[in-house]
């Protein structure tokens, strides 16, 4: 054996411990930066431009603090061509002791975020699993009618919610729930059919087309909605996870949204979504192949639709 080889083995096991400490220090520093909801109430910066007639995005969440935690393409389309971003709150969490703490930090995230806020039900509603679909068919109507209350009071002309795979039970719930909600929206949309853009947190999307480039600015606001969620994230701070999960989502999107065997994308931090659009509550399976959009790069809706229209 070579004798320089330990030490050069050690050499650079040494260069790249420090930067795994680096990365450690990353995360003291970040759980030193104060959570929950800011006093003063934080106040989102201006869209780039103020169109006449905005787009209306909803945003469909389960719980409180996925507005945030997926919350990138509606953010950008906020801030880059002044869209109106509704983010309807599904439920606020399965406990009624937290739910009065939860909507506060509910509504400094939307703040945070520049969304605006609407709870489903007035308070959020319960059971949203697809159990419930499954087992108590009246009153998962009920749940069904109250969210396409919220579609038509706002029509959209695209509607954010998790993939039918999402593993909590809520966010699958969700998923059902938004599915058996949309003919009222798409028949507002006058023959438009409706975009549905499926998110993932607790479990990888298997077919994502759509790979969102983020810049560390708009991931910091990400980052600060999140932590106004206090309690949650005293509990567990995911908020402090959220840069590592958009580093690996750029490995992952780059070959599964790119082609298998494609490059790196050069920029560090991505979403992946999947785009169907929506006849009734038929999605139709969009065109092949995927998209990668730089943060430095612009999508319209229209763009987005033209793209995975069928032909």
């Amino acid at each position: 054996m070579n004798g320089s080889a330990p030490s050069s083995w050690e050499e650079r096991h040494r260069q790249w411990l420090s930067f795994v400490q680096m990365e450690l220090e990353t995360l003291r520093q970040g759980r030193e930066i104060a959570v929950g909801p800011s006093s003063p109430q934080l106040i989102a910066p201006p869209p780039a431009k103020t169109p006449s007639r905005p787009a209306t995005i909803i945003v469909a969440s389960p719980h409180p603090d996925d507005e945030a935690l997926i919350g990138a393409l509606p953010l950008r389309w906020r801030l880059e061509d002044g869209s109106r971003v509704i983010n309807c709150a599904i439920t606020l969490g399965s406990d009624p002791s937290q739910q009065p703490r939860r909507r506060r930090e509910l509504e400094s995230s939307c703040n945070t975020l520049g969304f605006e806020l609407v709870v489903a039900g007035g308070g959020g509603l319960d059971e949203v699993s697809l159990q419930s679909r499954t087992l108590h068919p009246e009153t998962w109507q009920e749940k069904v009618e109250m969210l396409r209350h919220v579609f038509d009071q706002n029509p959209p002309e695209a509607v954010f919610a998790p993939h039918a795979e999402d593993s909590n039970t809520a966010h699958v719930g969700a998923h059902y729930l938004v599915l058996d909600a949309l003919p009222a929206p798409a028949r507002l949309l006058a023959g438009i059919a409706a975009l549905l853009i499926e998110t993932e947190f607790w479990h990888e999307h298997s077919r994502p087309n759509l790979m969102i480039g983020v810049s560390p600015e708009v991931l910091a606001i990400q980052i600060m909605a999140t932590a106004e969620h206090g309690g949650e994230v005293s509990r567990n701070p995911y908020h402090l996870g959220l840069p590592a999960r958009m580093i690996d989502n750029v490995r992952r999107g780059s070959e599964v949204v790119g082609g298998q065997g494609a490059a790196a994308q050069p920029f560090p931090f991505a979403e992946l979504y999947r785009v169907t659009l929506m006849e009734g509550r038929r999605q139709i399976e969009p065109r092949p192949g995927g998209l990668i959009v730089r943060p430095e790069g612009r999508l319209t809706l229209p763009e987005l639709r033209t793209r995975f229209r069928p032909d």
